[in-house]
């Protein structure tokens, strides 16, 4: 099982019935690890219980009450965090074995960042993937995909054979888009929003990752459309998808046979 996750990250002051409890819980965090808390945090043996103990007697809580987040810290140094476990509106999605083409419509090519593993003698080695971008922005880009989607699939004319392989595509896209903005809308449009590619990464060949562009891929696929330029646009659509679903395949252990039609 892979996971890869999109996040949500709130500012600080936007937690204000719990702000004194965040501010402690973060100011601790760093002082102990040295560094903000993300889901790429690996923890060994008993790391975890002795933290939470710790911790614990930090907040003058029992161990049991200790209410977890991932955070980030910006240049300015201000800090943004991700409550878990909020069950009212979730500010972390999880996809498995795959992830979603709407979930790179919130972002652009140039938003693209990698992580690295120093591997000796100066040379580096590409270890992961994540894209990050302010709330505000992505909410603007979900926008205009969704009406290029919308637009395209009232207004489309053209032959049938076209439209029969790229439509069922371009309307499951719509409606991935359509509810992601409905997500993204719940939250502070000054936050940040992170696309991390998780245990996703482990099924890259750290030689071709760079080559890894599903973002700048989903919008070329969207100009296309909006341009009508339907060849390009399945032509594009296969090569996306049948990349993924290979990923898929190796995430989940499936040896079943796939074409995209």
């Amino acid at each position: 099982m892979a996971r890869s996750t999109l996040i949500i990250y709130e500012p600080l002051d936007k937690f204000r019935d719990k702000q004194n409890y965040w501010s402690t819980y973060i100011s601790f965090y760093e002082q102990y690890w040295d560094s903000p808390s993300s889901p790429r945090g690996v923890w060994f043996g008993r790391e975890y219980d002795e933290f939470r103990k710790s911790l614990a007697i930090q907040l003058e809580v029992d161990p049991e009450l200790i209410e977890d987040c991932f955070f980030i810290r910006d240049e300015t140094g201000s800090h943004y965090l991700a409550p878990i476990g909020s069950t009212i509106t979730p500010h972390l999605l999880i996809s498995e074995n795959h992830i979603p083409m709407e979930w790179f419509l919130p972002f652009k090519d140039e938003e693209r960042k990698f992580l690295y593993t120093h591997t000796g003698f100066g040379a580096i080695q590409f270890d992961g993937i994540y894209y990050d971008s302010k709330v505000n922005r992505s909410r603007e880009r979900l926008e205009a995909a969704y009406l290029t989607l919308n637009d395209v699939l009232k207004n489309y004319k053209g032959p049938d054979s076209q439209s029969f392989s790229l439509f069922p595509r371009l309307k499951q896209l719509r409606t991935g888009v359509a509810n992601l903005k409905t997500w993204l809308g719940g939250f502070d449009q000054s936050g940040y929003v992170i696309l991390d590619y998780g245990d996703l990464n482990g099924l890259i060949n750290p030689h071709t990752m760079q080559n890894e562009r599903s973002v700048k891929e989903i919008w070329d696929l969207l100009s296309y459309v909006k341009e009508g330029q339907m060849a390009e646009a399945i032509s594009a659509m296969s090569v996306t998808f049948e990349k993924w679903e290979i990923i898929r395949r190796k995430a989940s252990g499936s040896s079943k046979k796939f074409t995209i039609q």
